[in-house]
């Protein structure tokens, strides 16, 4: 089990206490004592030791002897004391004496404390070379269940056991990589059969998702389920950062299961299915929604706007014109946006071609792209951060 412990703290400021900090801690850690060339509390061997329980980049160490005594107060020299290290203390430094017997914890990002888990993945077993849970083959097998970016692993045995304490020759535990154990290293003896969950932004685990997109069919040359596309296509209906994607047949139907070669299933990319990958066959048809960050799915949302009309050059509804024109009314970082016709017809269904449609740019429409037609007169309006809206001022002019 990953054992995390936040731990507060107050900033003092001017002799008075200005608010409450927390610190992602781990553990205290003892797994080695004096009794042979010293005490070696080593960052390599703990994430080795201790998988899941030790983030890979720790930010701070603290060192105790095991009765709680801090290091500065032992009179030891001591040989290493560094969070990306670790700590080690060898009793040939000591003149003599040997070294005390120490404890460590370490300080690891915020991310690392995460209360963001995955399921129990199991997708090896070590019948043939091994077992390997690695996370390039768990993203493309579980889609949409396991974050491209995980901040900590955990693995157990099928039936519970922590894989510190099976024996096996561990060759990767890494929340980045994933877990490997190769048969042959056990000398003679065959790997146990492990399972895996990952730790990830809390981001990933957001229940922010976009409804299911359905903009291709593999009548062509397979089904393309492009962010970029759908950004396009689906104006204001997803975010530009997805943490997350999920996959199914229009039938619903994951799409691991299909026995389809995908060719690209990517939070940030999107989803694409080749029907020249597929030996002859032919692409399902496939359907795909997003997990975006929770500010996307806030409900903050402007006033719509309609500051230009298509007369002139075309309809121009920027976001640097829109601040400058409707101080206090638009926040500077939206995170959605949505455009309709002033009589209310989605973007989308305009026949237009839409120039610019992007939550940080604005919205432009350009007549010269329209074939000898005209932009039509579009209004919008912005999602933005709830602290937008729980801070924002209306103004009113001023009677002339």
């Amino acid at each position: 089990m990953i054992i995390n412990v936040f731990v507060a703290c107050v900033v003092l400021v001017s002799g008075f206490l200005r608010g409450t900090c927390l610190k992602c801690t781990t553990q205290w850690f003892d797994r080695d004592d004096p009794s042979g060339n010293g005490d070696y509390e080593v960052v390599s061997n703990l994430l080795n030791e201790y998988p899941g329980l030790l983030c890979t980049n720790p930010t701070g160490i603290e060192v105790q002897t095991v009765s709680g005594q801090p290091a500065s107060q032992t009179g030891n020299i001591i040989q290493t004391n560094d969070a990306t290290l670790g700590f080690a203390c060898v009793n040939a430094d000591q003149k003599g004496k040997q070294c005390v017997d120490y404890k460590v914890r370490f300080t690891c990002p915020d991310t690392f404390c995460s209360k963001c888990t995955t399921q129990w993945f199991d997708r090896d077993d070590p019948s043939g070379n091994g077992d390997y849970e690695v996370v390039s083959n768990l993203l493309n097998e579980y889609p949409g269940l396991l974050c491209t970016n995980p901040t900590g692993i955990e693995v157990q045995t099928v039936s519970g056991q922590p894989a510190s304490q099976t024996g096996n020759i561990i060759q990767t535990n890494d929340a980045t990589l994933g877990f490997a154990c190769v048969n042959a290293d056990q000398k003679g003896k065959q790997c146990v059969d492990y399972k895996v969950r990952f730790t990830c932004p809390d981001t990933f685990c957001s229940k922010c998702t976009t409804q299911w997109f359905d903009r291709d069919d593999p009548s062509g040359n397979g089904d393309y389920e492009v962010v970029s596309n759908l950004l396009n296509e689906y104006p204001g209906l997803l975010c530009t950062n997805p943490t997350g994607i999920e996959v199914q047949t229009v039938s619903g139907q994951p799409a691991s299961q299909t026995g389809n070669i995908i060719q690209t299933n990517d939070a940030t990319l999107g989803f694409a299915c080749v029907n020249a990958d597929q030996k002859g066959k032919q692409c399902v048809d496939y359907k795909v929604r997003f997990t975006c960050p929770d500010t996307f799915c806030s409900k903050c949302t402007t006033q719509w706007f309609d500051r230009d009309d298509p007369s002139g050059n075309g309809d121009y509804e920027v976001v640097s014109n829109l601040l400058n024109e409707y101080p206090g009314l638009l926040c500077t970082n939206p995170t959605g946006i949505e455009v309709q016709t002033v009589s209310g017809q989605p973007a989308s269904q305009t026949g237009n071609i839409i120039q610019t449609n992007d939550a940080t740019l604005g919205f432009a429409c350009v007549n010269a792209d329209q074939k000898g037609k005209q932009c039509v007169d579009y209004k919008v309006r912005f999602t933005c951060p709830d602290t937008f809206c729980s801070r924002m001022i209306h103004y009113k002019a001023l009677p002339v």
